[in-house]
């Protein structure tokens, strides 16, 4: 049999993107779900090096020489699987994550070729990409830091532990939560967010663990809280940083038992929950925070990069953030090149939900629907 038709066979088994390298970075096979989504025939791809086909990240050089994460290295010298998180570009150009799962495949005379299965991250890097969980904004970016804050959001995920998500304000932790649980075994479970600057003392045990009826003044009916509403998903606790210290004991009790009783019930309920917390702050070093709550919410840290640590991706964000001030006006707003230019030069202190205020404003101030660094300029502070 023809060694490329077998190949292609064998590359043709798997329903996801599948390309075969060997050690000279060229690569021997393509499948079409490969050719499909990435806008190249499996003609042109085959001989072609790996890094320079378009829809990866084309480059005169791989990977691995300009310090990006690839597996060539570990698979052609130790002859271990690896998995990375790259950026690719699909045929229409469109910017997403994937993850690159690289596996030693033997071949004809002793020879080993490199294996790679890729699959679409959930990451959300376009608008047609879909959604958080409450059909808001989505996480998009490409730069390097975004793509590594990305692989360690999704490790996270896949252990179970509690996770704490430090971060400025505005650099999208509860999206990051979000993408936390669904890439856990908790998806699609429930998702509840707590938002811990919100509640008062008198109203925390309520809202939290639920009450009975007649338990207090206005209660008059029976009612669930957060945490019991939480069961078998994820509570995210958005800026744990500011709850009173009071309320971080009752919250430590519950967490380190998993039982809790609603306000003027007898009997104890027990509910199965997985906390992420999120803080604006470095909670080590904020002065009220209990010790032992701090380590019972921060078994796995993940640091939210700011704006300015991943300029690069303005671009996209704006990109999406103009979709959807399209989508809500009902008419069509875009940015030209000296538009994104002021963007560029400025460091966003808000981060994200400052940016997405500029561009509303800037909007507003663009009667044609055009963007320029006039409108940019005006919505700055």
């Amino acid at each position: 049999m023809d060694p490329s038709l077998e190949l292609q066979s064998l590359v043709d088994i798997y329903d996801q993107p599948f390309l075969m390298v060997d050690r000279n970075h060229r690569v021997v096979a393509v499948n079409q779900a490969f050719a499909k989504a990435y806008g190249v025939s499996i003609e042109d791809a085959v001989g072609r090096p790996c890094y320079a086909l378009h829809g990866r990240h084309p480059t005169p050089f791989p990977c691995a020489s300009d310090r990006n994460k690839c597996p060539f290295v570990s698979l052609f010298g130790q002859r271990e699987s690896k998995t990375v998180v790259h950026e690719y570009r699909d045929a229409e150009g469109r910017g997403h994550a994937v993850r690159v799962h690289a596996y030693p495949l033997g071949a004809s005379r002793g020879s080993t070729l490199l294996g790679e299965l890729i699959e679409r991250d959930g990451a959300r890097f376009h608008p047609a990409d879909g959604r958080d969980s409450s059909g808001g904004f989505s996480m998009v970016g490409a730069s390097r830091m975004f793509l590594d804050t990305l692989e360690r959001l999704r490790r996270a995920g896949a252990s179970g532990a509690p996770v704490l998500l430090q971060g400025p304000t505005g650099s999208g932790k509860e999206l990051a939560a979000a993408y936390v649980h669904r890439h856990s075994a908790r998806n699609g479970r429930p998702f509840i967010t707590l938002d811990c600057t919100a509640l008062s003392e008198e109203l925390f045990e309520s809202e939290v663990f639920g009450h009975t009826r007649g338990a207090f003044t206005g209660s008059t009916r029976e009612k669930a809280g957060l945490y019991e509403m939480a069961d078998g998903g994820t509570l995210f606790l958005d800026e744990i940083g500011e709850m009173p210290l009071p309320l971080q004991a009752k919250l430590l009790r519950v967490l380190e038992s998993g039982t809790f009783r609603r306000v003027g019930a007898t009997r104890t309920r027990r509910a199965d929950v997985r906390i992420i917390s999120a803080s604006n702050r470095q909670l080590l070093d904020v002065p009220w925070f209990r010790s032992d709550l701090y380590y019972r919410v921060a078994c796995l840290t993940v640091n939210m990069p700011s704006l300015a640590q991943r300029r690069e991706d303005i671009p996209m964000l704006a990109d999406e953030l103009l979709g959807r001030i399209s989508s809500g006006a009902g008419r069509d707003y875009r940015i030209d090149p000296s538009g994104l230019e002021r963007l560029l030069a400025y460091d966003f202190p808000g981060n994200i939900r400052e940016l997405r205020n500029v561009l509303w404003v800037a909007a507003a101030n663009a009667p044609g629907g055009l963007i320029s660094a006039a409108e940019v300029a005006a919505a700055l502070p």
